[in-house]
């Protein structure tokens, strides 16, 4: 695979930074609302930090991010730590120029009394670590460190070329982590063809990922059950996904975290930049309703407005619901299924306005349907 640093980034890599940023923008106010002691954010593969023609990357992005909240972390006493990582001592000498111009730039708008502007790498309110080290070695180094200070909480952007870095062992890592979300990117078209190839099973566990019956458009769903299916029926974690099609090859994010509100930001982002299924940058399943077209009424009730995977959804969710379940049960079928809350709470509504749904419980207003992780109110939905 091409650098892609040494050239302008393209739509597909666009998309992932955009996903990466909107998640980070939707994360990093949590923890400082909760005033958390530290905070710590990762970027294992950060490379110069622009693209040929200047455009940003991870690195920057984080740092573009957590420099809207400076005043919070003096007046809070929060101290963030930012991590950003490249084997190439090249791509961090010219991060390092790359970091150092940003923040004296930000040092020069006098935003913040407290920056000096000879040395704002030294009044900054957060920590800038680099490092220039293979990732298994680094993350291998860092991992004990992890478990053991179990309360800081931690953003991990694995940005790898590739599948080689997130084997099923570092995966199993992750995924009993305390307080940590992790994104990572992966080539999920290189498994659907070399997959059975001894240089990629030892990446690989011994589950099989069958793709027989799926498209090419759809491989990255595949590969996502498969590390759903690492997890195992007695642990509780919680994983999104996001496709991305780039030159006629699938890639993909995988998004992990221990607690079902970090999916439910995640699917918040997802759906913000696909509004029709959450989840790809193209036309996964094609649904002529992309292009504005009509797709097949399954029901004749208007689902010709719908796509395939809302259609198939909303099937489901009535099924569900006929012998009732609570608003939190819902939330959690809602985000464990891809599908963000708003626009679950979308579809009951429609639901509710055909009359197909009824509610036994606490007092609500019609079309409050009070979908969350914990919520006082108690309300229990039938379908008819």
């Amino acid at each position: 695979m091409k650098d892609i640093h040494y050239k302008p980034f393209d739509e597909s890599t666009i998309v992932k930074l955009e996903l990466f940023k909107l998640y980070l923008r939707e994360w990093l106010p949590v923890f400082i609302h909760q005033k958390a002691k530290n905070i710590e954010i990762f970027d294992f593969f950060a490379g110069q930090g622009t693209d040929s023609k200047g455009t940003e990357g991870s690195p920057l992005i984080i740092l573009n991010e957590v420099a809207r909240y400076c005043d919070e972390f003096i007046s809070s006493n929060i101290k963030p730590k930012l991590f950003f990582n490249d084997k190439t001592a090249s791509k961090i000498n010219k991060l390092n120029d790359n970091i150092n111009i940003k923040l004296s730039s930000c040092a020069r708008s006098k935003k913040f009394d407290f920056c000096n502007i000879d040395t704002p790498h030294i009044t900054c309110p957060f920590y800038i670590e680099k490092h220039t080290e293979d990732f298994a070695v680094l993350f291998n180094r860092l991992f004990p460190k992890f478990v053991k200070d179990h309360i800081t909480p931690r953003l991990l952007f694995i940005d790898q070329y590739g599948i080689k870095h997130v084997t099923a062992a570092v995966y199993n890592k992750l995924i009993n982590l305390s307080k940590t979300d992790f994104i990572f990117f992966i080539s999920s078209m290189h498994i659907r063809r070399f997959g059975n190839q001894p240089e990629f099973l030892k990446y690989l566990s011994n589950h099989k990922i069958d793709f027989e019956g799926s498209t090419s458009y759809q491989t990255h769903r595949i590969v996502f059950d498969y590390y759903k299916s690492l997890i195992g029926n007695d642990k509780k974690y919680y994983l999104g996904q996001f496709s991305i099609k780039r030159n006629g090859n699938i890639y993909g994010v995988i998004f992990g975290s221990g607690h079902p509100l970090g999916l439910k930001k995640f699917l918040n982002v997802a759906w913000k930049i696909d509004p029709y299924t959450g989840e790809t940058n193209f036309d996964i399943d094609r649904d002529p309703i992309r292009f504005g077209q009509h797709s097949f009424d399954f029901e004749g009730d208007g689902n010709n407005s719908k796509v395939k995977k809302l259609v198939a959804y909303e099937r489901d969710l009535l099924e569900l619901l006929k012998p009732g379940k609570s608003n939190v049960e819902l939330f959690l079928y809602s985000i464990e299924n891809g599908i963000s809350i708003s626009k679950t709470n979308q579809i009951l509504k429609q639901l509710e306005n055909n009359e197909k749904l009824r509610f036994e419980g606490d007092h609500r207003r019609k079309g409050a349907f009070y979908l969350d992780y914990k919520h006082e109110k108690r309300i229990i939905i039938y379908s008819l």
